[in-house]
Protein backbone atom coordinates (compact mmCIF):
# COMPACT_ATOMS: atom_id res chain seq x y z
CA UNK A 1 0.00 0.00 0.00
CA UNK A 2 2.81 2.08 0.86
CA UNK A 3 4.69 1.66 -2.06
CA UNK A 4 1.50 2.43 -4.10
CA UNK A 5 0.92 6.00 -2.66
CA UNK A 6 4.53 6.82 -3.20
CA UNK A 7 4.35 5.59 -7.03
CA UNK A 8 1.20 7.73 -6.85
CA UNK A 9 2.75 10.42 -5.82
CA UNK A 10 5.66 10.45 -7.66
CA UNK A 11 3.10 10.07 -11.24
CA UNK A 12 1.92 13.40 -9.68
CA UNK A 13 4.71 15.41 -9.71
CA UNK A 14 5.94 13.95 -13.00
CA UNK A 15 2.69 15.25 -14.15
CA UNK A 16 3.27 18.59 -12.68
CA UNK A 17 6.09 19.16 -13.44
CA UNK A 18 5.74 18.58 -17.01
CA UNK A 19 2.80 21.04 -17.26
CA UNK A 20 5.66 23.44 -16.03
CA UNK A 21 7.76 22.35 -18.41
CA UNK A 22 5.11 22.80 -21.17
CA UNK A 23 4.49 26.70 -19.44
CA UNK A 24 8.53 27.43 -19.62
CA UNK A 25 8.66 26.48 -23.00
CA UNK A 26 5.44 28.48 -24.45
CA UNK A 27 6.76 31.39 -22.16
CA UNK A 28 10.17 31.18 -23.90
CA UNK A 29 8.92 30.53 -27.19
CA UNK A 30 5.93 33.64 -26.75
CA UNK A 31 9.04 36.00 -25.33
CA UNK A 32 11.38 34.94 -28.08
CA UNK A 33 8.88 35.11 -31.17
CA UNK A 34 6.71 38.55 -30.05
CA UNK A 35 7.69 41.98 -28.86
CA UNK A 36 5.82 41.98 -24.92
CA UNK A 37 5.65 45.59 -24.07
CA UNK A 38 6.95 46.04 -20.56
CA UNK A 39 8.89 42.69 -20.73
CA UNK A 40 11.07 43.72 -17.59
CA UNK A 41 8.82 45.15 -15.52
CA UNK A 42 6.32 42.26 -15.91
CA UNK A 43 8.88 39.51 -15.20
CA UNK A 44 9.95 41.60 -12.62
CA UNK A 45 6.07 41.61 -11.05
CA UNK A 46 6.06 37.54 -11.83
CA UNK A 47 8.91 37.08 -9.19
CA UNK A 48 8.01 39.53 -6.71
CA UNK A 49 4.18 38.21 -6.84
CA UNK A 50 5.33 34.48 -7.25
CA UNK A 51 3.40 33.89 -10.19
CA UNK A 52 3.49 30.50 -12.23
CA UNK A 53 4.64 29.88 -15.51
CA UNK A 54 1.25 29.68 -16.88
CA UNK A 55 0.42 32.70 -15.26
CA UNK A 56 3.18 34.80 -16.49
CA UNK A 57 1.90 33.54 -19.95
CA UNK A 58 -0.98 34.78 -19.35
CA UNK A 59 0.01 38.17 -18.17
CA UNK A 60 2.38 38.42 -20.98
CA UNK A 61 -0.51 37.80 -23.64
CA UNK A 62 -2.47 40.69 -21.99
CA UNK A 63 -0.07 42.82 -21.99
CA UNK A 64 0.60 41.68 -26.21
CA UNK A 65 -3.24 42.97 -26.21
CA UNK A 66 -2.86 45.89 -24.41
CA UNK A 67 -4.91 44.68 -21.90
CA UNK A 68 -2.18 44.76 -18.88
CA UNK A 69 0.17 47.25 -18.73
CA UNK A 70 2.89 47.20 -15.77
CA UNK A 71 3.42 50.34 -13.59
CA UNK A 72 6.32 49.11 -11.60
CA UNK A 73 8.87 51.32 -13.24
CA UNK A 74 12.35 51.81 -12.65
CA UNK A 75 14.31 55.38 -11.48
CA UNK A 76 16.17 54.70 -14.76
CA UNK A 77 12.65 54.12 -16.52
CA UNK A 78 11.40 57.81 -15.30
CA UNK A 79 14.10 59.65 -15.55
CA UNK A 80 14.76 58.23 -19.38
CA UNK A 81 10.88 59.21 -19.59
CA UNK A 82 11.53 62.96 -18.63
CA UNK A 83 14.49 63.26 -21.00
CA UNK A 84 12.44 62.05 -23.76
CA UNK A 85 9.64 64.59 -23.03
CA UNK A 86 11.97 67.43 -22.72
CA UNK A 87 13.90 67.18 -25.72
CA UNK A 88 11.04 65.43 -28.27
CA UNK A 89 8.36 66.59 -26.24
CA UNK A 90 4.95 64.53 -26.10
CA UNK A 91 4.45 63.04 -29.07
CA UNK A 92 8.03 61.27 -28.89
CA UNK A 93 6.96 60.24 -25.70
CA UNK A 94 3.70 59.09 -26.09
CA UNK A 95 5.29 57.06 -29.20
CA UNK A 96 8.15 55.15 -26.75
CA UNK A 97 4.86 54.57 -24.28
CA UNK A 98 3.16 52.46 -26.55
CA UNK A 99 6.33 51.26 -27.80
CA UNK A 100 7.30 47.63 -26.35
CA UNK A 101 9.98 49.29 -23.98
CA UNK A 102 6.57 51.29 -22.50
CA UNK A 103 8.54 54.27 -20.99
CA UNK A 104 5.97 56.01 -18.19
CA UNK A 105 3.41 58.33 -19.54
CA UNK A 106 3.69 62.21 -19.37
CA UNK A 107 0.69 61.63 -16.76
CA UNK A 108 3.15 59.24 -14.67
CA UNK A 109 5.54 61.61 -14.69
CA UNK A 110 3.81 64.77 -13.93
CA UNK A 111 4.21 64.73 -10.40
CA UNK A 112 7.92 64.06 -10.10
CA UNK A 113 8.83 66.25 -13.34
CA UNK A 114 9.94 69.64 -11.85
CA UNK A 115 8.78 72.61 -13.91
CA UNK A 116 10.03 75.83 -12.93
CA UNK A 117 7.95 79.17 -14.25
CA UNK A 118 11.15 81.30 -14.77
CA UNK A 119 11.05 85.00 -15.63
CA UNK A 120 11.93 85.45 -19.16
CA UNK A 121 13.80 88.98 -19.62
CA UNK A 122 12.09 91.47 -21.69
CA UNK A 123 13.64 94.67 -23.18
CA UNK A 124 16.58 95.12 -20.58
CA UNK A 125 17.84 93.26 -18.30
CA UNK A 126 16.48 93.32 -14.87
CA UNK A 127 18.21 92.24 -11.78
CA UNK A 128 15.06 91.60 -9.90
CA UNK A 129 14.41 88.64 -12.74
CA UNK A 130 17.40 87.02 -12.07
CA UNK A 131 17.46 87.25 -7.99
CA UNK A 132 13.70 85.48 -8.94
CA UNK A 133 14.90 82.60 -10.96
CA UNK A 134 17.83 82.21 -8.31
CA UNK A 135 15.48 81.80 -5.38
CA UNK A 136 13.48 79.43 -8.04
CA UNK A 137 16.30 76.74 -8.88
CA UNK A 138 18.52 77.89 -5.59
CA UNK A 139 16.22 77.96 -2.88
CA UNK A 140 15.81 74.84 -2.05
CA UNK A 141 19.00 73.41 -3.23
CA UNK A 142 20.79 71.93 0.21
CA UNK A 143 24.05 72.49 0.56
CA UNK A 144 25.21 69.63 1.94
CA UNK A 145 28.24 68.50 3.92
CA UNK A 146 30.41 70.33 1.97
CA UNK A 147 29.06 73.59 2.46
CA UNK A 148 29.54 76.84 0.52
CA UNK A 149 31.40 75.55 -2.83
CA UNK A 150 32.91 77.63 -6.04
CA UNK A 151 30.86 78.49 -8.67
CA UNK A 152 30.78 79.00 -12.59
CA UNK A 153 28.76 81.26 -14.34
CA UNK A 154 28.05 80.25 -17.84
CA UNK A 155 26.70 81.89 -21.01
CA UNK A 156 25.86 80.66 -24.17
CA UNK A 157 23.11 81.01 -26.78
CA UNK A 158 20.57 78.55 -27.61
CA UNK A 159 18.23 78.02 -30.91
CA UNK A 160 14.75 79.00 -30.58
CA UNK A 161 11.36 79.48 -32.28
CA UNK A 162 12.03 82.93 -33.61
CA UNK A 163 8.40 84.07 -32.54
CA UNK A 164 6.60 86.31 -29.98
CA UNK A 165 4.64 85.26 -27.19
CA UNK A 166 2.24 86.70 -24.71
CA UNK A 167 3.58 86.59 -20.95
CA UNK A 168 0.32 86.24 -19.13
CA UNK A 169 2.20 87.12 -15.56
CA UNK A 170 3.27 90.22 -16.41
CA UNK A 171 1.00 91.17 -19.44
CA UNK A 172 3.98 91.71 -21.81
CA UNK A 173 5.06 90.97 -25.41
CA UNK A 174 7.82 88.25 -25.16
CA UNK A 175 10.53 87.15 -28.17
CA UNK A 176 11.79 90.44 -28.86
CA UNK A 177 15.57 91.07 -29.17
CA UNK A 178 17.50 93.02 -26.37
CA UNK A 179 17.43 96.31 -28.77
CA UNK A 180 13.71 96.39 -29.07
CA UNK A 181 13.56 98.74 -25.52
CA UNK A 182 15.30 101.60 -27.66
CA UNK A 183 12.50 101.72 -30.30
CA UNK A 184 9.64 100.69 -27.94
CA UNK A 185 7.83 102.99 -25.56
CA UNK A 186 6.33 99.64 -23.88
CA UNK A 187 6.27 96.13 -23.98
CA UNK A 188 2.92 95.82 -22.08
CA UNK A 189 -0.17 94.88 -23.68
CA UNK A 190 -2.65 97.15 -21.97
CA UNK A 191 -6.06 97.12 -23.43
CA UNK A 192 -5.94 97.70 -26.66
CA UNK A 193 -3.61 96.69 -29.85
CA UNK A 194 -1.31 99.51 -29.71
CA UNK A 195 1.69 97.91 -28.47
CA UNK A 196 0.75 95.01 -30.69
CA UNK A 197 0.79 97.46 -33.82
CA UNK A 198 4.10 99.54 -32.71
CA UNK A 199 6.38 96.54 -32.61
CA UNK A 200 4.68 95.16 -35.57
CA UNK A 201 6.23 98.28 -37.39
CA UNK A 202 9.26 98.63 -35.61
CA UNK A 203 10.07 94.80 -37.15
CA UNK A 204 8.88 95.36 -40.60
CA UNK A 205 11.13 98.68 -40.77
CA UNK A 206 14.00 96.51 -39.47
CA UNK A 207 14.54 98.54 -36.25
CA UNK A 208 14.17 95.98 -34.12
CA UNK A 209 14.14 91.90 -34.42
CA UNK A 210 12.32 89.00 -33.67
CA UNK A 211 14.96 86.81 -31.21
CA UNK A 212 16.13 83.97 -33.37
CA UNK A 213 18.03 82.26 -30.29
CA UNK A 214 18.00 82.57 -26.78
CA UNK A 215 20.87 83.97 -24.69
CA UNK A 216 21.03 81.41 -21.77
CA UNK A 217 22.98 82.13 -18.09
CA UNK A 218 23.86 80.08 -15.97
CA UNK A 219 25.48 79.01 -12.40
CA UNK A 220 27.20 75.45 -11.82
CA UNK A 221 28.15 74.52 -8.04
CA UNK A 222 31.50 73.01 -7.76
CA UNK A 223 29.93 70.06 -5.53
CA UNK A 224 29.71 66.02 -5.49
CA UNK A 225 25.61 66.97 -5.72
CA UNK A 226 23.08 69.19 -7.68
CA UNK A 227 25.95 70.26 -9.66
CA UNK A 228 24.10 71.02 -13.35
CA UNK A 229 24.12 74.33 -14.73
CA UNK A 230 21.08 75.94 -13.93
CA UNK A 231 19.85 78.93 -16.09
CA UNK A 232 19.01 82.16 -14.06
CA UNK A 233 18.62 84.67 -17.18
CA UNK A 234 16.53 83.89 -20.29
CA UNK A 235 16.90 86.92 -22.96
CA UNK A 236 15.67 86.67 -26.59
CA UNK A 237 18.84 87.78 -28.98
CA UNK A 238 19.69 89.00 -32.16
CA UNK A 239 23.26 88.55 -31.35
CA UNK A 240 23.97 92.39 -32.63
CA UNK A 241 24.95 93.35 -29.25
CA UNK A 242 27.78 95.57 -28.17
CA UNK A 243 30.92 94.43 -25.69
CA UNK A 244 29.41 97.12 -23.19
CA UNK A 245 26.13 95.59 -23.29
CA UNK A 246 27.59 92.07 -23.01
CA UNK A 247 29.56 93.24 -19.66
CA UNK A 248 26.61 95.32 -18.62
CA UNK A 249 24.71 91.49 -18.46
CA UNK A 250 27.49 90.36 -16.79
CA UNK A 251 27.73 92.28 -14.55
CA UNK A 252 24.20 92.61 -13.36
CA UNK A 253 24.18 88.34 -13.16
CA UNK A 254 27.49 88.76 -10.85
CA UNK A 255 25.69 91.65 -8.38
CA UNK A 256 22.76 89.70 -8.57
CA UNK A 257 24.25 86.59 -7.36
CA UNK A 258 25.94 88.23 -4.53
CA UNK A 259 22.70 90.17 -3.06
CA UNK A 260 20.53 86.74 -3.23
CA UNK A 261 20.14 84.85 -0.11
CA UNK A 262 20.26 81.71 -1.98
CA UNK A 263 23.42 82.21 -3.61
CA UNK A 264 26.99 83.77 -2.80
CA UNK A 265 25.57 83.35 0.94
CA UNK A 266 24.03 79.78 1.07
CA UNK A 267 26.38 78.42 -1.99
CA UNK A 268 29.71 79.82 -2.46
CA UNK A 269 31.31 82.88 -4.18
CA UNK A 270 31.65 82.92 -7.99
CA UNK A 271 35.33 82.19 -9.14
CA UNK A 272 34.69 81.85 -12.74
CA UNK A 273 33.09 82.82 -15.86
CA UNK A 274 32.72 80.16 -18.59
CA UNK A 275 32.23 81.32 -22.80
CA UNK A 276 32.19 79.98 -25.98
CA UNK A 277 33.99 82.27 -27.78
CA UNK A 278 31.32 84.99 -29.21
CA UNK A 279 33.37 88.00 -29.77
CA UNK A 280 31.92 90.04 -28.01
CA UNK A 281 31.42 88.40 -25.13
CA UNK A 282 35.27 87.63 -24.97
CA UNK A 283 36.17 91.81 -25.13
CA UNK A 284 33.75 91.60 -21.89
CA UNK A 285 35.66 89.21 -20.33
CA UNK A 286 38.77 90.62 -20.09
CA UNK A 287 37.00 93.82 -19.09
CA UNK A 288 35.82 92.33 -16.14
CA UNK A 289 38.00 89.48 -15.11
CA UNK A 290 41.55 91.22 -16.05
CA UNK A 291 41.00 94.13 -13.76
CA UNK A 292 43.99 93.39 -11.11
CA UNK A 293 46.86 91.51 -10.65
CA UNK A 294 47.11 88.77 -7.48
CA UNK A 295 49.24 90.61 -5.04
CA UNK A 296 51.40 89.14 -1.60
CA UNK A 297 48.46 90.04 0.69
CA UNK A 298 46.38 87.69 -1.89
CA UNK A 299 46.23 84.28 -0.63
CA UNK A 300 46.90 82.80 -4.01
CA UNK A 301 49.96 84.43 -4.61
CA UNK A 302 52.23 82.23 -2.68
CA UNK A 303 51.17 79.51 -4.74
CA UNK A 304 50.96 80.56 -8.38
CA UNK A 305 53.64 83.98 -8.06
CA UNK A 306 56.70 81.19 -8.82
CA UNK A 307 54.92 79.85 -12.11
CA UNK A 308 56.80 81.87 -14.42
CA UNK A 309 54.72 83.13 -17.85
CA UNK A 310 51.44 82.48 -15.83
CA UNK A 311 48.68 85.05 -16.40
CA UNK A 312 48.21 86.46 -12.48
CA UNK A 313 44.97 89.29 -13.85
CA UNK A 314 41.93 88.00 -12.46
CA UNK A 315 38.63 89.98 -11.44
CA UNK A 316 37.31 91.46 -8.47
CA UNK A 317 37.38 88.63 -5.51
CA UNK A 318 40.03 86.55 -7.90
CA UNK A 319 37.26 86.01 -10.14
CA UNK A 320 39.01 84.40 -13.65
CA UNK A 321 37.50 83.54 -17.19
CA UNK A 322 37.33 80.45 -18.69
CA UNK A 323 36.60 79.20 -22.57
CA UNK A 324 34.53 76.03 -23.36
CA UNK A 325 37.35 73.14 -24.00
CA UNK A 326 35.02 71.68 -26.49
CA UNK A 327 34.65 74.88 -27.99
CA UNK A 328 38.37 75.30 -28.66
CA UNK A 329 38.37 71.15 -30.27
CA UNK A 330 36.02 72.84 -32.54
CA UNK A 331 37.79 75.76 -33.63
CA UNK A 332 40.78 73.93 -33.51
CA UNK A 333 39.70 71.35 -36.36
CA UNK A 334 37.99 73.85 -38.05
CA UNK A 335 41.18 75.73 -39.00
CA UNK A 336 42.64 72.47 -40.07
CA UNK A 337 40.27 71.66 -42.33
CA UNK A 338 40.46 75.19 -44.18
CA UNK A 339 42.81 75.72 -46.77
CA UNK A 340 44.87 78.09 -44.66
CA UNK A 341 45.76 75.71 -42.01
CA UNK A 342 48.42 76.72 -39.28
CA UNK A 343 51.67 77.89 -40.25
CA UNK A 344 54.22 75.44 -37.98
CA UNK A 345 58.30 75.95 -39.00
CA UNK A 346 57.37 76.98 -41.96
CA UNK A 347 55.07 73.86 -43.56
CA UNK A 348 51.24 74.93 -43.79
CA UNK A 349 49.35 72.20 -42.02
CA UNK A 350 45.98 72.08 -43.79
CA UNK A 351 43.52 69.83 -44.79
CA UNK A 352 45.18 68.60 -47.96
CA UNK A 353 48.49 67.70 -46.06
CA UNK A 354 46.08 66.03 -43.65
CA UNK A 355 44.93 63.77 -46.02
CA UNK A 356 48.17 62.75 -47.53
CA UNK A 357 49.75 61.82 -44.29
CA UNK A 358 46.70 60.20 -42.64
CA UNK A 359 47.02 57.86 -44.71
CA UNK A 360 50.69 57.00 -43.59
CA UNK A 361 49.51 55.66 -40.55
CA UNK A 362 49.96 51.75 -40.06
CA UNK A 363 47.35 50.08 -38.20
CA UNK A 364 44.56 51.66 -38.18
CA UNK A 365 41.26 50.85 -39.72
CA UNK A 366 39.53 53.31 -41.95
CA UNK A 367 36.57 51.63 -42.81
CA UNK A 368 34.18 53.06 -40.97
CA UNK A 369 35.23 56.48 -41.55
CA UNK A 370 37.24 57.94 -44.48
CA UNK A 371 39.82 60.24 -44.52
CA UNK A 372 37.93 62.77 -46.42
CA UNK A 373 34.62 62.30 -44.14
CA UNK A 374 37.33 62.97 -40.99
CA UNK A 375 38.68 66.17 -42.84
CA UNK A 376 35.00 67.28 -44.44
CA UNK A 377 32.28 66.97 -41.63
CA UNK A 378 29.17 67.29 -42.19
CA UNK A 379 28.89 68.61 -38.68
CA UNK A 380 31.00 71.05 -37.47
CA UNK A 381 29.58 70.84 -33.69
CA UNK A 382 30.94 67.32 -34.11
CA UNK A 383 33.45 67.28 -30.50
CA UNK A 384 34.50 63.63 -30.41
CA UNK A 385 35.13 63.76 -34.23
CA UNK A 386 37.39 66.93 -33.32
CA UNK A 387 38.95 65.47 -30.17
CA UNK A 388 39.91 62.01 -33.04
CA UNK A 389 41.39 64.33 -35.49
CA UNK A 390 43.73 66.31 -33.08
CA UNK A 391 44.61 62.77 -31.20
CA UNK A 392 45.67 61.14 -34.90
CA UNK A 393 48.06 64.31 -35.83
CA UNK A 394 49.55 63.31 -32.44
CA UNK A 395 49.87 59.41 -33.41
CA UNK A 396 51.65 60.72 -36.62
CA UNK A 397 54.72 61.13 -34.32
CA UNK A 398 56.50 58.16 -34.62
CA UNK A 399 55.96 57.38 -37.97
CA UNK A 400 59.62 55.64 -39.00
CA UNK A 401 60.83 58.60 -41.10
CA UNK A 402 64.36 56.66 -42.19
CA UNK A 403 62.83 56.22 -45.91
CA UNK A 404 61.49 59.84 -45.96
CA UNK A 405 63.07 62.52 -48.73
CA UNK A 406 64.45 65.29 -47.01
CA UNK A 407 61.17 67.63 -47.86
CA UNK A 408 59.05 64.97 -46.27
CA UNK A 409 61.26 65.01 -42.75
CA UNK A 410 60.84 68.64 -42.69
CA UNK A 411 57.37 68.27 -42.81
CA UNK A 412 57.04 65.08 -40.60
CA UNK A 413 59.06 67.37 -37.67
CA UNK A 414 56.62 70.06 -38.35
CA UNK A 415 53.40 67.86 -37.70
CA UNK A 416 55.14 66.05 -34.74
CA UNK A 417 55.72 68.95 -33.11
CA UNK A 418 52.06 69.89 -33.87
CA UNK A 419 51.10 66.56 -32.34
CA UNK A 420 52.76 67.02 -29.47
CA UNK A 421 51.10 70.37 -28.84
CA UNK A 422 47.72 68.59 -29.39
CA UNK A 423 48.63 65.69 -27.30
CA UNK A 424 49.38 67.97 -24.21
CA UNK A 425 45.95 69.81 -24.62
CA UNK A 426 43.57 67.02 -25.11
CA UNK A 427 45.14 64.27 -22.81
CA UNK A 428 43.50 65.73 -19.64
CA UNK A 429 40.51 66.13 -21.09
CA UNK A 430 40.10 62.41 -22.00
CA UNK A 431 42.29 60.20 -19.73
CA UNK A 432 40.89 60.32 -16.49
CA UNK A 433 43.96 58.64 -14.93
CA UNK A 434 45.72 61.37 -14.87
CA UNK A 435 46.59 62.97 -11.50
CA UNK A 436 45.54 66.98 -11.05
CA UNK A 437 49.44 67.06 -11.62
CA UNK A 438 49.54 65.52 -14.48
CA UNK A 439 46.84 67.57 -16.01
CA UNK A 440 48.55 70.64 -15.20
CA UNK A 441 51.77 69.71 -16.38
CA UNK A 442 50.25 68.57 -19.43
CA UNK A 443 48.71 72.06 -20.02
CA UNK A 444 51.81 74.05 -18.93
CA UNK A 445 53.60 71.95 -21.66
CA UNK A 446 50.88 72.95 -24.64
CA UNK A 447 50.91 76.56 -23.27
CA UNK A 448 54.76 76.75 -23.94
CA UNK A 449 54.70 74.70 -27.43
CA UNK A 450 51.56 77.05 -28.44
CA UNK A 451 53.66 80.40 -26.84
CA UNK A 452 56.76 79.89 -28.96
CA UNK A 453 54.90 79.06 -32.53
CA UNK A 454 52.50 82.05 -31.66
CA UNK A 455 55.39 84.41 -31.11
CA UNK A 456 57.12 82.68 -34.49
CA UNK A 457 54.11 82.59 -36.69
CA UNK A 458 51.56 84.87 -35.08
CA UNK A 459 48.36 84.71 -36.97
CA UNK A 460 49.53 82.38 -39.32
CA UNK A 461 49.37 79.73 -36.71
CA UNK A 462 46.29 80.41 -35.13
CA UNK A 463 44.07 84.04 -34.91
CA UNK A 464 44.44 86.20 -31.97
CA UNK A 465 41.29 85.33 -31.08
CA UNK A 466 41.97 81.46 -30.40
CA UNK A 467 45.39 81.71 -29.06
CA UNK A 468 43.85 84.21 -26.42
CA UNK A 469 41.25 81.90 -25.90
CA UNK A 470 43.36 79.03 -25.69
Amino acid sequence: MFKQIKKNNQWISLKAARRNRDAYKQLFELISTREVPGLSRLLSNAQKEGWSASKTVAKAELAIDGKYHPKNFTELDKDLAILIYELGGGAALHALNKAPIMLPSRHTIADIRCQHNLRITVGDVNISDILENIEILFGDVDPGDCGRVCITLSQDEIAGDGRLCYLDETDEIGGLCEHAMTKLKTFKMGEDLTSVEAAVKAIRAGDIHVGKEFSVAAFSRHAPTDYGAKPVLLMPTCKKGSTQSSAEILQKLIHAWKLSPFGEAKHGPLKSIASDGDGRRRAALYLICMHRQVGRDDPLYEFLSDLAGLNLYTGVDGLTMDFDYKHLFKRLCTLLCSKEGMLVNGVVINKALLGQWLEKLTGYDWSDESIHALLNPKDPQDVPRAVKLLCLIADLRPLDSTEFTPAEKNTHRAISLLGEMFDALVEPFINPALSLSEQITSLIKFAHIGCALFIKHEADFVSNQLYGDL
